[in-house]
């Protein structure tokens, strides 16, 4: 049985995902400047949307990655956990694919 997979970038560079959230580029690096408790909630909405159209589109595994802080990762975890049969999480390195969540 062949499931339809995605992946969802977590880093800076996920312009929907960050939707309404301040990031400038520090000495070559992005960095979030809108503060969390603020960032929290957008990122929220953006990735309750997201989520939304990737699960409307028949994807029923789903990889996070991307390098950025846990809390996103909490706040992305928190709406795709129970619209997906698996959510894997990929740190880029070689076996790094990890199982997180089945249902």
């Amino acid at each position: 049985m062949h499931l339809s997979t995605a992946e969802l970038n977590l880093a800076l560079t996920n312009s929907d995902l960050y939707a309404g959230c301040a990031i400038e580029e520090v000495a070559g690096k992005l960095t979030l400047t809108t503060p969390i408790n603020e960032a929290t909630n957008l990122v929220g909405r953006n990735a309750k949307r997201l989520i939304d159209a990737l699960a409307d589109q028949g994807v029923e595994e789903l990889t996070l990655t991307g390098g950025m802080a846990i809390w996103a990762y909490l706040v992305v975890f928190h709406h795709a956990v129970h619209r997906f049969r698996r959510i894997y999480y990929e740190d880029g390195k070689p076996g790094g694919r990890v199982l997180i969540a089945a249902h």
